[in-house]
């Protein structure tokens, strides 16, 4: 009798634990979706040691300036990772998508452009959408690949001649 009752409850519960392949309504409460980080984050090297030039001090963060494809200035921050080092974090506009570049001023005699394109992307089931880097490039300096991705990016830029 026992068997029975055992036998009875495990067809139970794989009924009701059974999935309905046709349902399209999704239980999103259990998904843990990652924060927005709309953020270039650049890491700035000697090419010839890998010299951190902002933990370093060789870039001081006083004179950088930062000027977007409006014209406007943009306000970062500086943020170390550990093991990682130190990275300028240049907070990307998502109130449009599309060409963007930023005219980045070292000190008065350095500076470059990065040029990138963003998108948004639909939304996956149960996340938001994230701002996607569709392109990105940087001028007078090398840099580390940046490949189509979800925003946050981080690369290094190469720089020699700060010394």
């Amino acid at each position: 009798m026992a068997k029975k009752f055992l036998l009875l409850f495990i067809t139970i519960v794989m009924i009701a634990c059974g999935s309905d392949d046709n349902s399209t309504d999704l239980d999103c409460s259990l998904v843990l979706c990652a924060a927005v980080d709309d953020t270039i984050y650049l890491q700035f090297l000697h090419p010839n040691n890998d010299g951190d030039l902002l933990k370093n001090g060789t870039i001081n963060v006083d004179l950088i300036e930062i000027i977007n494809e409006d014209s406007n200035e943009v306000t970062f921050t500086v943020e170390e990772f550990s093991e990682m080092g130190v990275y300028l974090a240049i907070p990307v506009s998502t109130t449009s998508f599309g060409q963007k570049s930023f005219t980045i001023t070292l000190d008065e005699d350095e500076s470059f452009n990065i040029n990138f394109e963003t998108s948004l992307p639909q939304g996956n089931d149960c996340c938001g959408a994230y701002t996607t880097l569709e392109s990105f490039t940087i001028d007078n300096y090398s840099y580390d690949l940046v490949e189509p991705s979800p925003l946050p990016v981080l690369t290094t830029v190469y720089i020699p001649n700060l010394d």
